[in-house]
């Protein structure tokens, strides 16, 4: 690992929907300084990707309105294509906090995406 202070690394919508998921679990049973930092992350995330539980969506958007001939992802998910990425920033706290989360997450067999949850860990430790 390197000596700094933050890591920047690239992640997926659907990566992101599964940090979010093994830091909330974590966040149930976290200290209140660790759960504040587990909910900060979930915090930028959810900007990141416009992850809103109150955002409306557009319900009646269809992939029929696309006039462009194929049809690509974002004629078919809108603003919610699960390969959208994005560049995020970590603190080597937030880092500790998140990776420790996943390893808990993916270890936990009935989770379906544990394999995510492994591959973004390992991205997000080899980052720093």
């Amino acid at each position: 690992m390197a000596d700094r202070n933050t890591a920047n690394f690239r992640m997926t919508r659907n990566e992101a929907r599964v940090v979010v998921a093994a830091l909330s679990d974590e966040e149930m049973t976290a200290s209140p300084d660790r759960g504040e930092r587990l909910q900060n992350v979930q915090d930028r995330l959810a900007s990141e990707f416009g992850f809103d539980q109150y955002r409306e969506t557009g319900t009646d958007e269809t992939a029929a309105g696309d006039e462009g001939g194929w049809i690509d992802d974002d004629a078919v998910f809108g603003d919610d294509d699960p390969d959208d990425t994005e560049e995020i920033a970590l603190s080597r706290a937030e880092v500790d906090v998140v990776t420790d989360a996943l390893a808990r997450f993916e270890r936990d067999e009935s989770k379906e995406n544990a394999g995510t949850a492994e591959s973004v860990r390992r991205r997000i430790a080899d980052a720093f």
